[in-house]
């Protein structure tokens, strides 16, 4: 079995959006519900943190030097700095009911993010683009957005909704909202979890953190045939990155919110993360 290792002791309630920041060899990721952003210089022993005024979900490298985050109500800018957040854009919260997700940036450097109902209920949600400075709503109705990654070049964008435990191949130039063409990759079987987080792999292929699956599972880009799994010592892993001087090292967010007192107990680093070496 391969077993990834504990990186960073934490206690995140939702760990997510682990971010890898070759300019100064760091990871980042976030508490949404803690309103927090982490960051951590690999190899070494300090892990720095902000306090943010609302919930926030991803964060991205932005083209000057500088970060992306995806919040409640809105898109903005960050600055590590004086952790001054400057809003882009508002996103439609619905009286603070509504909240970011997950996101990305695509090859073109559009920003994604999908928005999803506090309480999760079906279908609350969207897939929005932002693009020329416009919102742009891609699907219509979401329930948990995630794992949204592109291969090379567009169009084709693989996207997760949690709620369909499916890993969906979607063609968004061939249609918007909710017709949007997709073929089903992965229809995840039960036992492993529900797909949350995912990323492409040095080897080319979609790398899945399953919430519920203690563990990061690869799956074949083209076949949807499932090839590795690297096991975590925490039920619900949120999200993963490959980073590293040669791109071979995995890191992994995980949380502790849905875990009951006993499952905290034998998985105390629940709300951590977690590190692998592939090679």
């Amino acid at each position: 079995m391969k077993n990834a290792q504990l990186l960073v002791k934490s206690t995140c309630q939702l760990g997510e959006s682990i971010l890898w920041d070759k300019r100064n060899a760091s990871i980042y990721w976030v508490d949404i519900l803690g309103k927090k952003i982490y960051k951590h210089k690999f190899g070494g022993e300090q892990t720095s943190i902000w306090n943010l005024d609302d919930y926030v979900s991803k964060i991205v490298l932005n083209d000057r030097h500088g970060f992306i985050l995806g919040m409640q109500g809105m898109l903005a800018s960050w600055e590590e700095a004086t952790n001054i957040v400057k809003p882009i854009i508002d996103i439609p919260h619905e009286n603070g009911q509504i909240r970011t997700n997950d996101g990305g940036l695509d090859p073109d450097g559009n920003f994604w993010i999908g928005t999803m109902h506090m309480d999760a209920i079906s279908g609350r949600g969207k897939l929005y683009c932002y693009k020329d400075q416009k919102l742009h709503v891609m699907l219509d109705a979401v329930s948990i957005p995630n794992g949204i990654v592109w291969s090379g070049k567009l169009p084709y964008t693989y996207f997760i909704d949690t709620f369909t435990n499916e890993i969906r191949r979607y063609d968004f130039t061939k249609d918007t909202n909710e017709t949007a063409h997709y073929d089903v990759l992965v229809k995840i079987p039960s036992e492993y979890g529900s797909p949350d987080g995912m990323c492409i792999g040095p080897d080319g292929n979609l790398w899945v953190a399953h919430w519920g699956g203690y563990g990061v599972y690869c799956w074949d880009i083209n076949t949807g045939k499932l090839l590795d799994r690297i096991y975590v010592d925490a039920p619900h892993v949120t999200s993963c990155v490959f980073g590293g001087s040669n791109n071979q090292d995995l890191f992994i967010s995980t949380a502790k919110v849905g875990l009951d007192e006993q499952q905290l107990l034998k998985y105390p680093d629940s709300g951590s993360v977690f590190h692998y070496k592939i090679s």
